[in-house]
């Protein structure tokens, strides 16, 4: 019997006429937001009129060497938080936060290597942060993987669920003692993993069921196993690597939330929708900053406006 490897968890004032009058912050902060979306070739996007962040909150973008994930980190940073860029390839990531830099002069923008399919270079990051950076207000969970093609298989399954969801689930359970402030979490997840791509209602059942991390994992391993023996799909399983690992870091997001309501934490899933980078073979309908548009908005959200535990698009929530 062959088990699925699980990391490690170690837990100016304008003139109108002559008289002056003072313009309210949050015009700068709608202006900032207009213009950034404008450099984008975006739509304007506005994330809030009310700017509860400074140059002191922190936050982590995995895997924003490109794609989404950079267009979330460069979005971040040119918002005015400091922001930890991170990627498996040292030099790629480098190469990142030049770019953001060469384009936003001014923002404060940190680099670490991560691979979070890695236990080792999950407790590497960690020890980093805490040492030198401290406390983290907002979590963005990219890093993603997709195989291309029909590649389809036990190995590969296990690979993708190893990265999609037990690497961002290893890595968040790590950082959450460190966040602080009005701290939120956002995985980007996918509607490629909504529950409908399981057929069997049992099956469904006993996934929306589940009621810890743990359980999840079984389930994943499940999946694996049944691939292996070559009874998935007579099982309920879809043919969806990819599909599956979203649904369980979507399911895993929904306990998450509810673990961390009391600490007024906000989680939430999203699904940034089909995106022209490399995991579409740059094939999708959307640009990559169109699709990092909802999960800077909800990282961005004022805290007034808690919510937490949802699966979002466009803004908008959606029924999974």
């Amino acid at each position: 019997m062959h088990s699925l490897r699980v990391p490690a968890t170690t837990t100016r004032l304008p003139q109108i006429r002559a008289q002056a009058r003072v313009v309210p912050r949050a015009f700068f902060t709608r202006l900032g937001n207009l213009l950034s979306g404008l450099r984008t070739g975006g739509a304007p996007m506005a994330y809030t009129a009310d700017k509860w962040w400074d140059e002191g909150t922190v936050a982590v973008v995995t895997g924003s060497n490109k794609g989404i994930g950079f267009e979330i980190a460069r979005t971040l940073a040119e918002q005015g938080l400091t922001t930890v860029v991170t990627a498996r390839n040292e030099d790629l990531g480098k190469q990142a936060v030049a770019k953001i830099k060469e384009a936003a002069p001014s923002s404060r923008l940190l680099f670490h290597q991560l691979d979070i399919s890695d236990p080792a270079s999950i407790d590497r990051f960690v020890d980093w942060f805490r040492s030198e950076v401290g406390g983290l207000t907002v979590l963005v969970n990219n890093a993603g993987f997709a195989y291309k093609g029909n590649t389809f298989g036990a190995d590969e399954a296990q690979v993708t669920l190893g990265i999609n969801f037990l690497g961002t689930r290893a890595l968040t359970d790590k950082l959450v003692p460190l966040l602080k402030g009005p701290a939120r979490i956002v995985n980007v997840s996918s509607r490629a993993g909504l529950r409908s791509i399981v057929k069997s209602p049992q099956l469904l059942g006993r996934l929306t069921s589940a009621q810890s991390p743990q359980q999840l994992e079984e389930m994943a391993a499940e999946f694996v196993e049944a691939i292996r023996a070559g009874k998935h799909a007579a099982e309920g399983w879809p043919n969806s690597m990819y599909g599956i690992s979203k649904l369980l870091l979507s399911l895993w997001t929904a306990q998450l939330a509810e673990q961390l309501r009391d600490q007024r934490v906000m989680v939430n899933a999203m699904c940034p929708g089909w995106c022209r980078t490399d995991m579409s073979s740059q094939s999708g309908t959307k640009s990559a900053a169109e699709g990092a548009d909802t999960a800077v908005w909800l990282a961005l959200r004022s805290p007034d406006d808690f919510t937490t535990g949802g699966f979002w698009g466009e803004r908008s929530p959606i029924s999974w």
